[in-house]
């Protein structure tokens, strides 16, 4: 009865039809609660299922091992949808059924096998909230921990960080996997090991919630390991090349960029070698500090030769900046080469540039005068000349060629104020010539930004002024009026009406006799002949004959002859100026000379000094035999006195001129001196001679080093009442 409760209920059935249903229940409740035995076994399955809310999903009955049958096919039913069958395969009843919403219940008939599971339908479980929590490399000395959310999938951290992800999902996890591994979620939150950031990386997160739900997707973090970048700089209002005096301060700013962090900011400088530098300037300074939170670094710096231990001398100056990667070379800004100078060469230095300027200046005069001749020789020209086609590109091409030379003196005149600004920085120049230097740069200024547009204006007019119209007896018009003029008070004849040519516009005009007599050529034409100009209809008008020729001049004429007086006025200002300019510019040559010579004395001291650092190696060795940095040096300095020679030469030069036109005695008497000891001659001897004879050639040297200095003290008065 316990076996086959079923087989028993069927037969009693048949046996007693007669029985109720009712009757046959109340008989078999009692073996109800018997257990069921069936031919088909499976492994358990629960009576709950929950599966992903809105997708499709498999359901999948698997045999046990003491299964006394093995049925082809299985089918199951979920609610009132259509059953879903499928077949035995490996031991398994795999169903593929259709995304549900709402709960229900489904019903499992395989072989003699019957079961009915609650199907609940549930959203995935999703992640909410990922963040990283990583630490800078120690190096950077930040050793607080930050966080950054990377929900979007990608972080970009620095090498050498050490990172640790979170996720959070929306429901309480069962497990959890970080790459594969797995990993105890601790509620909803799932955290991947501490790693070490080298270069790119990505990390991987899957998950299941309770109801065994796992993630649509697995979340991949896209990680990125970036090298330390090197810091940027940028220095602002510090020229690449400039001319410097010593006591000179030169203000600039620096503006330096890190990624994480500026360490220092600070310049250095090189001399540059030379041979009479025995040691040229090197060094650094420390403009400022920075901190490992200050990734951007706004400072203020100042250079100054002399304060900074500088001698004058040529010195390449860089910017670095620092970062706080250990091993990385500073970063440097391009060299700024600065030319130190005392005030005596810098004067020099002054001088020689505004020399310069003056031969562009004499050569924008001669440029000017050159225009002036050209723009005279069209004035002459006569009104037909003027009016043909290749006469009128030569007025346009001179137009152009005084706009041309008007820039050529703007740009010339900026310069010289800027010859001016470097001169009012060295006490060593007088003040009264540079003012004077100022006022003619401002002439200048107003002659090329008024005077010579406006000459130029002149004459494009009068390239583009139209030409007048030829006189033609055959076309003049017919007057109306009596004609009385005859030379000496005779009547003439009216003309013949058939020889008057036919216009639509006669001209009123009563022609009156003259006492004076009549020139011939104004005898030989006719009243028509005279006319000028296409007849018009007006008021009546009266003219008297003249003795003298009309002049009627043309537009082109006209101007220019205006450009011409204009042109003329420019000129003579422009000679004013330069004549002011050379009285100026004599002047600081005057005082240039001498601190040229004393520039020459001291740079013989130098090399003389240069050559007594040597004779440890090189005295009593010939020149064949000296070789490496003794050789190298000596042939440097031998090139220095011939350079020195032609300076010299050139110094003498200035001197002749400056005599020339001031004829001081004293430049003449320290001049001649100079010819009559041959001291060019000497200096290119003396270069020779530095190789072979050491001794004698610092003998040589403090000689003319001397001799130099007595020739430039020479050239001025002794000072009286200590001046």
């Amino acid at each position: 009865l316990a076996v086959c409760p079923t087989v028993i209920t069927l037969a009693l059935a048949l046996l007693y039809p007669a029985a109720t249903a009712n009757a046959w229940t109340r008989l078999l409740l009692p073996w109800q609660n018997v257990p069921r035995y069936t031919f088909a076994e499976f492994q358990p399955i629960s009576d709950r299922l929950v599966v992903p809310h809105g997708e499709s999903f498999k359901f999948t009955a698997t045999l046990a091992e003491n299964s006394l049958t093995h049925p082809g096919r299985g089918v199951v039913q979920l609610g009132l949808q259509p059953e879903v069958a499928a077949n035995l395969r490996d031991g398994r009843y795999e169903f593929e059924l259709p995304s549900q919403i709402e709960a229900g219940r489904m019903e499992v008939s395989i072989g003699d096998y019957r079961q009915t599971i609650d199907v609940e339908p549930r959203l995935r479980p999703e992640l909410t909230n990922v963040t990283a929590e990583f630490a800078l490399p120690d190096y950077l000395g930040l050793p607080e921990k930050q966080t950054r959310d990377v929900r979007g999938g990608i972080l970009s951290l620095v090498n050498g960080s050490r990172v640790e992800l979170t996720a959070t999902a929306s429901r309480e996890l069962t497990c959890a996997q970080v790459d594969g591994t797995i990993r105890l979620p601790r509620g909803g939150k799932i955290t991947s090991p501490e790693f070490t950031v080298d270069g790119a990386r990505r990390v991987e997160f899957q998950w299941t919630d309770e109801f065994g739900l796992a993630g649509k997707e697995p979340f991949v973090v896209s990680l990125a390991g970036h090298d330390d970048e090197a810091p940027s700089l940028i220095v602002e209002d510090l020229p690449r090349h400039k001319v410097v005096l010593d006591s000179e301060v030169l203000t600039f700013k620096i503006r330096a960029r890190d990624d994480f962090g500026i360490k220092a900011v600070g310049i250095e400088w090189k001399g540059v070698e030379s041979p009479i530098m025995k040691s040229p300037a090197e060094g650094e300074r420390l403009l400022s500090a920075g901190g490992n939170d200050k990734e951007s670094l706004d400072v203020n710096g100042t250079f100054s030769a002399k304060l900074l231990g500088i001698e004058p001398q040529q010195v390449n100056v860089r910017v670095y900046a620092e970062d706080y990667l250990p091993g990385r070379p500073r970063v440097y800004s391009p060299p700024h080469t600065f030319y130190v100078l005392t005030a005596e060469q810098h004067a020099i230095w002054i001088t020689e540039k505004m020399s310069q300027w003056h031969r562009q200046a004499l050569e924008v005069r001669d440029r000017e005068l050159q225009l002036y001749e050209t723009n005279k020789q069209i004035r002459e020209m006569s009104q037909d000349e003027l009016d043909l086609p290749d006469t009128r590109r030569r007025i346009e091409s001179q137009a152009n060629g005084e706009r041309a030379n008007g820039r050529r003196l703007s740009n010339l005149s900026a310069s010289g104020e800027e010859l001016v600004k470097q001169a009012m920085r060295n006490p060593e120049i007088g003040v009264g010539h540079l003012e004077k230097w100022a006022e003619m740069l401002q002439i200048l200024k107003d002659i090329s930004s008024n005077r010579m547009p406006s000459v130029a204006d002149l004459l494009k007019q009068a390239a583009q002024s139209p030409a007048l119209a030829q006189n033609d007896a055959k076309k003049s018009p017919p007057a109306v009026g009596q004609v009385r003029a005859t030379g000496q008070g005779k009547g003439s004849k009216p003309p013949d009406e058939e020889q008057k040519p036919k216009q639509p516009v006669p001209a009123v005009v009563d022609m009156e006799s003259s006492q004076q007599p009549a020139s011939k050529k104004a005898e030989e034409q006719t009243p028509e002949e005279k006319a000028n100009g296409k007849p018009s209809l007006g008021l009546a008008q009266t003219t008297l004959m003249g003795t003298g020729a009309k002049n009627q001049s043309c537009p082109a004429g006209q101007k220019i002859e205006e450009a011409v007086e204009r042109q003329q006025d420019l000129l003579a200002e422009f000679e004013k100026i330069a004549d002011e300019l050379n009285r100026v510019l004599a002047n600081l040559e005057g005082s240039t000379l001498l601190k040229r010579l004393k520039a020459a004395s001291r740079m013989q001291y130098k090399i003389g000094g240069r050559i007594g650092d040597q004779l440890k190696e090189t005295f009593g060795v010939k020149a064949e035999i000296v070789e490496g940095a003794p050789r190298k040096v000596l042939d440097e300095l031998a090139g220095q006195e011939n350079k020195a020679s032609i300076d010299v030469s050139f110094i003498m030069d200035d001197m002749q001129s400056y005599f020339e036109r001031r004829h001081f005695v004293k430049f003449k008497s320290v001049l001649e001196e100079m010819r009559q000891e041959d001291v060019i001659g000497s200096l290119r001897q003396l270069g020779d001679d530095v190789r072979k004879e050491n001794g004698m050639s610092i003998a040589q040297c403090d000689f003319w080093s001397d001799t130099l200095d007595r020739w430039a003290e020479d050239l001025v008065d002794p000072a009286k009442g200590g001046t």
